[in-house]
């Protein structure tokens, strides 16, 4: 409900089952009640097999005899069908679980992905425009294999470079804005869970080589200087090689990069000096408090670092805690909880 798509999925193929396809048309759906500062919102997430109501008209051929296996999901706000870009960020949202380790020191894409959802939880405006660059570099690509297939001309390309280069300017601006922002709160949060004086720095690295605090015309020019020199080699590769879709950002601890050099636990620290800095940081952009989810994470932090993290989200109105060691949460006992256990996946309230 806060970013319109699966954390774990990359693809909403991925959450049915493949015999449910094989065998009948599928739905499935996720709603709930958010009180916003501004008033209470009812948010619903449909996923779908079949045909939709969706302002997105029905793909040809999709009811024919054979099962169909395109998901089609909708967006509704208060009952009102919602494009994507409208529905994202009305909810905020922050999580970790031990999986974001592999935000340190896994590829580029996983960070990528991070600060888009950070930004797009602070930035209305900013899912459209990921969406705008996503659709011209899809069609840009497509370009340029036909191009290197001699079916396509490369004069083509005039059009799609800058469709590219305005909303990937747009992207880059929005992150690197986003970035140096969380880096200002984060190293303050990194100081208090490590108890170390060395300083945490995250540093967004564009595929181009643009001045800090460029505004986003500035950096669609460089953009489009790089891609225009850059097209002969793109098309002999016959994808794009210039634009955010190539970005990445970096964290060092003492100039010393975390992904290359920290142990597991300093890796761990740096995580979640991210993410406790990502809900300061939406919070402070946007007047909402983020729910915190803090998926099966205490069990390898000391009883220090926990009451840290503890203390840090004792100011957000709902933190939602998972652990299969009950009494871990303990450390938590100055603070209103409501315990739910599942055993055998039954959920019953706990004493």
């Amino acid at each position: 409900m806060a970013i319109g798509k699966s954390p774990r999925a990359s693809t909403d193929r991925e959450l049915v089952r493949t015999a449910a396809l094989d065998d009948f048309r599928v739905h499935a759906q996720v709603a709930g009640d958010i009180a916003t500062s501004a008033a209470a919102v009812r948010l619903q997430v449909d996923l779908s097999s079949g045909a939709s109501d969706s302002p997105t008209p029905t793909p040809p051929g999709f009811d024919n005899e054979n099962a169909p296996r395109r998901i089609h999901k909708t967006f509704r706000v208060n009952g009102a069908p919602k494009r994507s870009s409208d529905f994202v960020g009305i909810l905020k949202a922050v999580s970790f679980a031990a999986e974001d380790l592999d935000l340190i020191s896994g590829p580029p894409s996983l960070r990528r992905r991070y600060a888009d959802i950070l930004v797009s939880q602070i930035t209305p405006l900013y899912t459209r425009e990921l969406q705008e660059y996503q659709r011209a570099l899809t069609q840009r690509n497509h370009l340029l294999k036909a191009i290197r297939a001699h079916d396509s001309q490369p004069s083509e390309l005039d059009f799609w470079d800058t469709q590219l280069a305005i909303s990937g300017g747009r992207v880059v601006s929005a992150r690197a804005d986003a970035i140096r922002t969380l880096n200002e709160t984060a190293r303050s949060i990194h100081s208090e869970l490590s108890g170390s004086d060395a300083p945490l720095s995250l540093t967004y690295a564009p595929s181009v080589d643009v001045e800090e605090r460029q505004d986003a015309r500035e950096i669609s020019r460089r953009l489009l200087d790089e891609i225009q020199s850059n097209r002969r080699r793109e098309i002999a590769a016959g994808f794009s090689l210039t634009g955010p879709h190539r970005d990445d950002f970096t964290a060092a601890i003492d100039g010393m990069e975390v992904g290359a050099y920290a142990s597991r636990g300093q890796s761990r620290i740096v995580a979640l000096a991210m993410k406790m800095g990502e809900a300061q940081l939406i919070n402070d952009a946007t007047g909402e408090q983020p729910v915190i989810l803090l998926d099966d994470v205490m069990s390898e932090l000391d009883p220090a670092r926990r009451n840290s993290v503890f203390a840090r989200t004792e100011k957000y109105e709902q933190v939602i805690v998972t652990t299969a060691e009950p009494t871990l949460l303990d450390d938590m006992k100055a603070q209103p909880v409501h315990r739910i256990s599942i055993t055998q996946g039954q959920l019953s309230p706990s004493e």
